[in-house]
């Protein structure tokens, strides 16, 4: 029964205390560096201190490089509303280092040594704590119906313009498996000329839109020796493996009790002979399993660890608010939950034009449709779904309870009153990005895979790794370098289970990067050479206010005597390089070109790799770090280079030396890492049925009209999957990514 009226709670501030800057995973041990450099100059101006607290605000996926980086984030690849990238794929907004000389660094007096910090290391995930935001109860009363309603939410069809679901990306692993119109141009690309041209493929294909991948196509930067980086390059494109979203078109109005929304089609570069295809997102799509642990989400880090209740953007956004019954009166309120990088990546594909939503289509409205429909209508819910099969619909398609019971079921009553309007919105709809983005985390926080065979061996079963799984292992941990980044139970080093250790300061550091050279960076962030940097900046670019995505770039505004919008303590004592040396303004850093550390759990599921999907199998992977990565000598420096910069490489990106058999170990071990739950989907990992846009009739040269100017669809069906996996189906388990 809806109730009709509510009294609502105290009228309070915004909520969430400005926490100290924290990183994931991270000790206090420099990023990817082994910390063996020798110190060769200061590392800025004279020493002033501590480079102080930033005023509000709070940090806000995926790499190019790590080894099996799939997507990152979650939630797509694309950068949409909710990303530094404008509409339609344009350039973000760029911000190469400080625009002033970097200081000069005189020679090491031998009086500043490194910190003498542990190595890293990996270990079991099993009892290591997903983190949570400390205030969560005061607007979730109960967090099962809570869980349900992300579940929902995150699976449902009707929640896009025309079909799509957060699942849409996210079915396989937590990651996409499809393999025709998943081609994306260089849209991120600083220059204007490259963003909407697509190229050929190596295996002479033409490429771009509705073309079916082939094996052959792989790896899509290819040299003449794969182990030699300075061998003759035979094919390399801008080009990235990614997933398709929506059709472009403008949103007018949502349909009463209609799942699709009324838009009008919009011209595209994603086309076939004039009939629009689905677009396809700027980065390749990372899984969403084991996202909970970290600190940032999305490849460039713009998923805010503070959640505002709106978009992914935490204290960036100062207009950012909800609204709440306090006292009998409606009032704004600022959201400041922190630990929910999952809420505020959450909320950003919805309305993005590339994934989720027709151009100029809001939160309320989405909430106005689902609203008025029967969760997942039209989707099959198998009735040992572990958390949807009590709620199952007794047809066996969608849920009994409706969107709004479920709201009011989880929620505190003071947002979603049902006598209670913004405007011309009932309070439930003004406030559903909150429901969306907090139910989807807790939903998300469940994905968590920690029974890999290496967990077991990690927890002291010596049999659970082979001979040759072990040996892997060693080389990983060694002559790989793997661990400098891939480091903890979560084998990232971006994300959160020393959280204590970072609030002390491990948001930003000091190392030696590939020129041997000091510069600041972002930790859990770095540019190992995937491609060349003008063609995405990664962490380096800006949010739509205008603030640096990058921690370092915001310390560097503090040494300025800048405000910043997030808020973290730098500790100088705790840098690798020239510790106890405070930030100088004008110092190096070595931001652009950097993504997030991904996951390796998984990773032999979550197939092609890279944040641009350039590498199809963990063997071309591992060949990338042999030959010591992509990047090619310039006469100023090497591809990492961007703006003053001549270099942005990360330094373990140098020449393996590993042997065909240590190659073949290492491959073995990042198998090992791979937890049958997930690839049998058993519980938490079970889901409802869903369908999903596979490329369009026929092929890149030709497409046949559906009767509104847009190429009709292939759709593929993913199976309702109940708590006991796929196996209860005669279902074969996940296989990795092999288009034959």
């Amino acid at each position: 029964m809806i109730a009709r009226a509510c009294s609502g709670g105290p009228r309070t501030r915004g909520l969430g205390a400005m926490i100290a800057g924290t990183l994931m995973g991270l000790s206090m041990t420099a990023g990817c560096s082994e910390g063996h450099f020798e110190p060769e100059g200061s590392g800025g101006s004279e020493p002033q201190g501590s480079a102080g607290q930033g005023p509000q605000g709070s940090a806000g996926q995926g790499p190019q490089g790590s080894a099996g980086q799939g997507p990152q984030g979650s939630g797509g690849a694309d950068p949409g509303p909710g990303s530094s990238l404008a509409a339609g794929g344009s350039s973000p907004p760029v911000a190469p280092g400080s625009g002033e000389p970097p200081p000069s660094y005189s020679p090491d007096d031998g009086e500043t040594p490194a910190p003498n910090d542990p190595p890293p290391t990996i270990g079991s995930l099993r009892g290591v704590r997903v983190p949570e935001p400390a205030n969560l109860s005061h607007y979730v009363k109960d967090r099962e119906k809570a869980v349900a309603l992300g579940k929902a939410l995150f699976w449902d069809m009707q929640a896009g313009s025309d079909g799509v679901a957060c699942a849409t990306c996210h079915f396989h692993a937590g990651a996409d498996h499809r393999k025709r119109n998943q081609l994306s141009p260089g849209l991120i690309h600083v220059d204007p000329e490259r963003r909407e041209r697509f190229d050929s493929l190596a295996s002479g294909s033409r490429g771009g839109p509705n073309f079916a991948l082939q094996a052959s196509d792989w790896p899509l930067f290819r040299l003449a020796d794969p182990d030699d980086r300075e061998s003759d390059v035979l094919f390399q494109t801008d080009d990235v493996v990614s997933s398709q979203g929506v059709f472009h078109a403008r949103f007018n109005a949502v349909v009463r009790g209609d799942a699709k929304d009324d838009c009008t089609l919009l011209p595209d570069i994603f086309q076939v002979q004039g009939l629009n295809v689905r677009r396809v997102e700027p980065r390749h799509t990372p899984t969403v399993i084991n996202a909970a642990f970290n600190y940032r989400n999305f490849w460039d880090g713009r998923a805010n660890n503070h959640f505002n209740g709106v978009n992914p953007f935490g204290r960036r956004d100062p207009d950012a608010a909800v609204h709440a019954l306090r006292d009998g009166v409606l009032v704004r309120e600022e959201v400041d939950l922190d630990n929910a990088s999952l809420a505020s990546q959450a909320v950003g594909p919805p309305l993005s034009p590339f994934e989720m939503s027709c151009e100029g289509r809001t939160f309320p409205d989405i909430g106005r449709k689902l609203l008025k429909l029967r969760p997942l209508a039209g989707q099959g819910v198998d009735p040992t779904d572990s958390v949807l099969g009590a709620l199952r619909h007794p047809s066996g398609k969608g849920l009994a309870p409706s969107y709004r019971e479920l709201i009011e079921g989880a929620f505190t009553d003071a947002y979603w009153c049902p006598d209670q309007r913004v405007d011309d919105r009932p309070l439930v709809e003004a406030n559903f990005s909150l429901f969306w983005g907090i139910a989807i985390q807790l939903y998300e926080a469940t994905l968590v895979s920690d029974d890999t065979r290496f967990d077991r061996f990690a927890d002291g079963d010596s049999a659970a790794l082979s001979d040759k799984e072990r040996a892997g292992l060693a080389i990983f941990e060694g002559k790989g370098k793997c661990i400098n980044c891939h480091r903890g139970p979560e084998l990232t080093g971006a994300a959160t289970h020393l959280q204590d250790e970072a609030e002390e300061g491990g948001l930003i550091e000091r190392m030696r990067m590939g020129d041997g050279r000091p510069a600041l960076y972002d930790s859990g962030f770095y540019n190992i050479g995937v491609r060349p940097t003008e063609e995405d900046v990664g962490v380096g670019g800006l949010d739509p206010f205008g603030n640096p995505l990058s921690f370092t770039r915001q310390g560097e505004r503090l040494a300025a005597g800048e405000d910043v919008p997030d808020p973290f303590r730098i500790d100088p004592a705790s840098f690798e390089v020239h510790p106890g040396a405070p930030i100088d303004r004008r110092e190096r850093d070595a931001v652009d070109g950097a993504f997030k550390v991904p996951t390796l759990r998984n990773v032999g599921l979550t197939g092609p790799y890279f944040h641009n999907g350039s590498a199809l199998t963990l063997a071309q992977v591992v060949e990338f770090y042999n030959r010591g990565g992509n990047r090619r000598d310039r006469e100023d420096g090497d591809t990492t280079g961007f703006g003053p910069n001549r270099t942005n490489l990360d330094p373990d990106i140098q020449p393996l030396g590993l042997t065909d058999g240590e190659k073949e170990a290492l491959v073995a071990f990042l198998e090992a890492l791979t937890d049958e739950r997930v690839r049998f989907e058993q519980a938490p990992f079970d889901h409802p049925q869903l369908f999903v846009a596979d490329g369009h009739f026929w092929n890149e040269w030709t497409a046949v009209d559906d009767g509104t100017g847009r190429a009709r669809e292939k759709v593929k069906e993913i199976s309702a999957v109940g708590a006991e996996g796929r196996r209860a189906k005669n279902l074969p388990g996940l296989e990795p990514f092999n288009p034959l």
